[in-house]
């Protein structure tokens, strides 16, 4: 069994790196087709009534400012401007964010040493790995969730929303995640009723 232990921590490694680096961020959005977009253009950031303790932003505000800031931009692209006062904001938007522990059991190739079975009077081999028999690896690993709700105010009716979820990665610099943010959001707004302005 030793003869696996380094084969094991190798494919670990290399399917994390592949995970991390390549893997698809999955992406969805909805929004009420009788709502017409053009009617309002002004919106408020609002938090939901009862704090969410499981809500990765209730306990980390430069993470949603970050995140805010990049739906801003989408936002500002389509013509809608942010304001802070409720009576004059058509639309409010609540943005939340969740990180949850997922794991996932895939059957490794057997090392590198050719076994060789007995099969009725004869021998079959198979050279360098076994096609039968696996080794059985755990990878873990933490998936994230971004939901945006956009609510008209005055209908008090959700108008649009979307969600990213992907793996969640680790980052050394801040500029490094707001790349992947502003990635995320720009994703998440690709199918929005109104498209970004186009500029000369």
């Amino acid at each position: 069994m030793k003869k696996n232990t380094g084969f094991i921590r190798t494919s670990v490694l290399l399917f994390m790196f592949l995970a991390t680096s390549c893997s698809a961020l999955s992406v969805m959005s909805d929004y009420d087709r009788d709502y017409d977009f053009t009617r309002q253009r002004t919106y408020r950031w609002v938090t939901e009534s009862g704090q969410d303790s499981c809500d990765v932003f209730s306990t980390n505000p430069l993470l949603k400012n970050r995140v805010q800031s990049a739906i801003d931009r989408e936002l500002a692209a389509r013509g809608f401007i942010a304001v802070s006062g409720s009576a004059s904001a058509g639309l409010e938007i609540v943005v939340r964010a969740y990180v949850s522990e997922k794991s996932m059991t895939r059957h490794e190739p057997a090392p590198f040493y050719p076994p060789v079975y007995r099969w009725g009077r004869g021998f079959r081999y198979y050279p360098w790995f076994d096609r039968f028999d696996g080794v059985p690896v755990v990878y873990q690993y933490d998936e994230f969730l971004l939901l945006i709700d956009m609510i008209d105010r005055t209908g008090k009716r959700m108008v649009w929303n979307g969600s990213a979820r992907g793996l969640l990665k680790r980052y050394r610099t801040g500029e490094s995640m707001q790349k992947d943010i502003d990635f995320a959001v720009s994703e998440i707004f690709s199918d929005f009723p109104l498209q970004k302005a186009v500029r000369n």
